[in-house]
């Protein structure tokens, strides 16, 4: 009988133990509102309230996903901000139900599953992350709910196909990052275990909602192009390389980018006030006062605040208006031409700094992930933090070692099952993505941005150290497509 309760049910009884703790002690509403109002990356309350279709209907800061939810909890219970509430809570369990599931049907023992979702539930950030309105615990959720429709495939593929391409899609709708190149690439491995699997029309309606799904993809990713000209969803890219070498240290501005930088007298401009630090970065207004930027073109009124106006009318910065997006074109092309000349700072910024690698992106990367600010508040109210604080300082670092010596026995052992596991193979694949993407554009915030994959880390850990500990010689289930 007790084998019929699902492994993930003592992590969850945990978890919500944890989240109705924090709940009781925090001003949730209040938080919530002051998030969507001061988040850069939000629209704010005022464009999402008045005029929520046209509103997204020019952002080009983010993908729509964290800005669309904002406006449907803003018209359904602007005041709790109940439905982000519960989406979040959701979002946070259902990692943990994903997590388990798929660790029984790759043949983890029940026991081995249970315990890493009981990890997962102690794991600061699984909880905390869920009081702060933004897109970690969505992405922490769909990442390993693209893993789980892919464990799924063995035995419903139709329906694993569907879920894991959905949830990638729903990956590139939350964080730029997942760029249409990532869902392409995913899609295209979905439609191999299928053309494996299946054949002639069978295979055809197996492939059709992954078909679909990237068409999606392509689709949004072209209203961005069409609107934009931004080979990706954000207009930030520049923006945030700039900000990521000058924060890390590591900016090298050789000979030639410096010449060829020259040709232009705004982006001459931009160099001299970016390298002395005179300009923020975020900052558009400053960047068309500067010499040669003062005839800075950008795109015509279009009677939609969210774009009109460099102003909310909160007085907070609007981030996405016609002149932040001319701006953040101006950074992208310096940017891009101080890395063309030395692609190596990006890699010097990921693995080290002048007093080692402590302090590198990929440092960073590692740290507790609930050492970020926005999640001060709830943190000071969490129960059992200073313990499971300690958790969090090992977890990343652990898992990686059993990842790296999970990798080592799939290579080396050629009766591991862990070598031909799609399931394995796969999660390592987004990780990998995600752990080059956020770390070789990204600095400062790298410990949030690997919270998103948290489930992700879990399981391939926990898979890794029980394919070393069992020395199997054959696989507890069948690992490819039947």
């Amino acid at each position: 009988m007790i084998e019929r309760v699902p492994v993930a049910v003592p992590g969850l009884v945990i978890f919500l133990a944890l989240w109705i703790l924090v709940l009781l002690q925090f001003d949730y509403a209040s938080a919530t509102t002051n998030s969507i109002n001061t988040l850069w990356q939000s629209l704010g309350t005022d464009y999402l309230s008045t005029d929520p279709i046209s509103s997204l209907s020019v952002l080009h800061i983010q993908p729509w996903g964290v800005n669309a939810l904002y406006a449907i909890d803003l018209a359904i219970s602007p005041g709790s901000h109940l439905f982000l509430l519960l989406l979040f809570l959701a979002a946070g369990a259902g990692a943990i139900a994903l997590l388990g599931a798929t660790l029984v049907r790759v043949g983890v023992p029940r026991g081995w599953a249970l315990g890493a979702c009981v990890v997962l539930a102690l794991l600061p950030g699984t909880v905390l992350y869920t009081f702060w309105p933004y897109n970690v615990t969505l992405i922490s959720f769909l990442a390993i709910a693209a893993v789980w429709g892919l464990a799924r495939m063995r035995t419903q593929a139709v329906l694993g196909a569907a879920v894991s391409a959905g949830a990638v899609l729903g990956l590139q709708l939350m964080r730029s990052t997942f760029v249409w190149v990532f869902v392409l690439a995913w899609c295209v491995f979905l439609i191999v275990l299928l053309v494996r699997a299946r054949s002639g029309r069978r295979l055809v309606l197996s492939a059709l909602p992954v078909f679909i799904v990237l068409v999606m993809s392509l689709l949004a990713q072209g209203y961005y192009w069409a609107n934009y000209q931004m080979p990706a969803m954000s207009s930030w890219s520049g923006q945030n390389v700039a900000k990521a070498l000058l924060a890390s240290g590591q900016l090298s501005v050789t000979d030639s980018a410096r010449a060829e930088i020259a040709t232009e007298p705004c982006l001459s401009s931009l160099l001299l006030a970016y390298e002395s630090q005179k300009l923020n970065v975020w900052d558009p207004g400053g960047l068309a006062q500067l010499p040669g930027c003062e005839a800075l073109k950008f795109s015509a009124q279009r009677s939609i605040p969210a774009w009109d106006q460099d102003y909310r009318e909160s007085g907070e910065l609007n981030y996405n208006s016609s002149l932040a997006l001319a701006a953040s074109g101006e950074w992208s092309r310096m940017m891009t031409i101080i890395v063309r000349n030395d692609p190596s700072q990006l890699v010097r910024m990921a693995i080290t700094t002048d007093t080692g690698p402590r302090g590198s992106g990929i440092g960073i990367y590692l740290d507790p992930s609930d050492e970020f600010p926005w999640l001060d508040q709830p943190r000071s109210v969490l129960p059992l933090g200073s313990v499971t604080g300690l958790l969090s300082i090992v977890f990343a670092p652990a898992l990686v070692v059993l990842i790296l010596l999970g990798i080592g026995q799939a290579l080396l052992v050629r009766t591991s099952f862990l070598r031909h596991n799609v399931v394995y193979w796969g999660a390592l694949g987004i990780v990998v993505f995600h752990a080059a993407a956020s770390t070789l554009v990204e600095y400062g915030e790298n410990m949030r941005f690997r919270a998103e994959i948290d489930p992700l880390l879990l399981l391939l850990g926990v898979i890794s150290l029980f394919a070393i500990a069992s020395s199997s010689r054959e696989a507890r289930v069948p690992t490819e497509l039947e």
